[in-house]
């Protein structure tokens, strides 16, 4: 697709192939998670990062990244509640949102168009710890109790031309598997060949407070931004790849933002301690040549000039185990991204720190 947006001058079929090329690449980039998540969990590194969330605007966001493929198979997709489950509790809701997300993309693909999906959410017992329950219910292809053996298995699908069929790698399930165990539940199925399937989990989850402490939503940020929201701030960018700069700088550019570049973290010290108040914020890469960011972020703040200013620093790293991202704080860096980038929680970073 590359080669044909390469090769044609006409913008029809430009956009065509950008949009696969952007299809395949979101598709890559899930193989690469779950691979990397399997990684995590034979390495017994994969840990639960419990936060207060709003449970209903959870799902709201998982039924929204969902919908478009319901709605290219004209399918059902129907959402119970029970009115009992707390508005506010505290869990990991990424990792829930990710089991969640995996058993509705199954029932999704395995069932036919015209089809129909429930998700049901059933508090179990209440009190300071809820137990819930949670069901993804679909009419599609079902699966045989010979099946169902090895579903929840790493590379583990229901039969051989699984994956030739409908795609995907065979560890969604192991991983929702382990995700379910550390929140103190289970997984399980209940399923027949040609009847479709249930999906069922229980979880454990603390009673939140009132929400106060919940960040603002930020799904759309991106959308509310202003132009030139950040006219006249400077921050400095520090990454040696090439292409990386170039991203993040056309990504920026209606922003508002003055950018500066360094290749290495030394370069951004000595950009820094030549005039130290420049800059209103830095992106510090974590591995670089000459000077890493975690070492040019210590020497930063030992620099006498900035002793009484609170110049903030954004580590950027594909690297986000637990340890690595307390390693950037522990440097002295105040906040962290992932890679690849996701331009909505760029945003969010600039907004927090520069507005």
């Amino acid at each position: 697709m590359t080669r044909i947006c390469k090769n044609t001058n006409e913008i029809v079929k430009k956009d065509h192939a950008l949009v696969k090329i952007e299809d395949a690449s979101t598709h890559l980039l899930g193989i690469l998670n779950d691979v990397l998540d399997m990684s995590k969990i034979e390495a017994n590194k994969l840990e639960l990062s419990p936060v207060e969330f709003n449970f209903e605007k959870m799902l709201d966001k998982v039924i929204s990244v969902i919908n478009f493929r319901v709605e290219e198979k004209k399918q059902t997709l129907i959402k119970n509640i029970d009115k009992n489950i707390p508005s506010y509790l505290i869990g990991d809701d990424q990792r829930l949102a990710q089991v969640i997300t995996n058993l509705l993309s199954n029932a999704v693909k395995f069932t036919p168009e015209g089809g129909e999906i429930q998700l049901n959410a059933i508090l179990l017992c209440a009190g300071k710890e809820c137990q819930l329950r949670i069901e993804v219910i679909d009419n599609g292809i079902g699966i045989s109790a010979e099946q169902q053996e090895r579903l929840f298995d790493a590379f583990g699908q229901a039969e051989s031309g699984t994956s030739r069929k409908y795609g995907g790698t065979g560890l969604g399930l192991a991983i929702s598997k382990r995700i379910v165990k550390l929140m103190g539940g289970k997984i399980w199925i209940e399923s027949e060949m040609g009847k479709g399937a249930k999906f069922i989990f229980n979880v454990k989850m603390q009673m939140g407070e009132d929400g106060l402490s919940i960040q603002q939503d930020n799904s759309n940020i991106i959308q509310a931004l202003d132009k030139n929201e950040f006219a006249e701030k400077r921050i400095l960018l520090a990454e040696d790849v090439e292409i990386n700069r170039e991203i993040i700088i056309t990504l920026l550019e209606d922003t508002g933002l003055i950018i500066d570049c360094a290749e290495n973290g030394k370069e951004a010290l000595i950009m820094i301690a030549s005039d130290p108040g420049k800059y209103d914020m830095v992106f510090m890469d974590v591995q670089m040549p000459e000077m890493d960011g975690y070492e040019a972020t210590r020497c930063i703040r030992e620099l006498p000039a900035l002793a009484n200013k609170k110049l903030p620093i954004i580590a950027m790293t594909a690297n986000v185990f637990k340890e690595d991202i307390e390693a950037c704080l522990a440097a002295g860096m105040d906040d962290h991204l992932g890679k690849p980038l996701d331009i909505n929680e760029v945003f969010v970073k600039l907004r927090k720190y520069l507005g």
